[in-house]
């Protein structure tokens, strides 16, 4: 008589294992899921925080800084140019290697920079510092959205956690002009930036812990540095970052 077929190759080929009451099961708890939301939506906020913020502080600034009226307009293009400019290499960044590290990355970058722009006194490093943000935060969309597809895997879930997350960038963009006129008329200019490294930088602390570990991508298991390098395509990214 044959011997019974093993059940394990079965088990694992089941599409039954996949669905619990018809739905696909979350991987992480409810808890664990709608924190990281928060979080997420947390540095979406920021984003256009810093870039309305700073509509309220520019008459401070000019005055402060000896700047121009055409040199102030840079105080808010340095970081929406970079901003844009880098968004497509950082969601290729965010593909090829950990997206984890990308974001958390992005967000410490984004809150040491912030405290430095809070203590400048002069114009030119002011907007330096200001292109610089616009990179970091570049480098937390694409790779919150990412995790935010990871942590979420129930679609109609995930659908949700995403509209929420698109949203949190309008109100960014409303509070961020009403926290920065609050800021200039009771405090100074600076507390817009200190107020982004204030919210930036526990964030970025939280996610060390808060976001799960990333499944290793192909490359990651072969060890193949060099292709995940030339995977990134930079002379192909840089031509269409130099076109913006």
């Amino acid at each position: 008589m044959l011997a019974p077929p093993s059940s394990q190759p079965s088990a694992a080929l089941s599409p039954a294992q996949t669905l619990v009451d018809g739905r696909v099961p979350q991987k992480y708890s409810p808890v664990r899921r709608y924190v990281l939301l928060l979080i997420f939506c947390l540095a979406q906020f920021l984003d256009a925080f810093n870039n309305s913020a700073l509509f309220s502080a520019i008459p401070s600034l000019v005055i402060s800084l000896d700047m121009s009226e055409a040199e102030s307009t840079w105080i808010i293009s340095a970081f929406q140019l970079t901003f844009a400019s880098f968004l497509l290499i950082s969601g290729r960044i965010s593909d090829v290697y950990n997206p984890k590290y990308a974001f958390i990355g992005g967000v410490s970058v984004l809150g040491i920079l912030s405290i430095g722009a809070g203590f400048v006194n002069s114009k030119i490093p002011l907007i330096v510092l200001r292109a610089l943000s616009g990179i970091a935060a570049s480098m937390t969309i694409p790779s919150a959205l990412t995790l935010l597809v990871n942590v979420f895997t129930e679609p109609n879930e995930q659908a949700r956690a995403i509209g929420v997350f698109g949203g949190c960038g309008a109100v960014g963009n409303v509070l961020g002009l009403i926290i920065g006129a609050i800021f200039v008329q009771y405090a100074s200019w600076s507390w817009v930036f200190w107020f982004v490294a204030l919210v930036a930088l526990p964030i970025a602390a939280a996610c060390i812990l808060l976001i799960p570990a990333q499944e290793p991508r192909i490359e990651d298991l072969a060890g193949r540095r060099e292709a995940r390098w030339k995977s990134l395509d930079i002379i192909g990214v840089s031509i269409l970052t130099g076109t913006w």
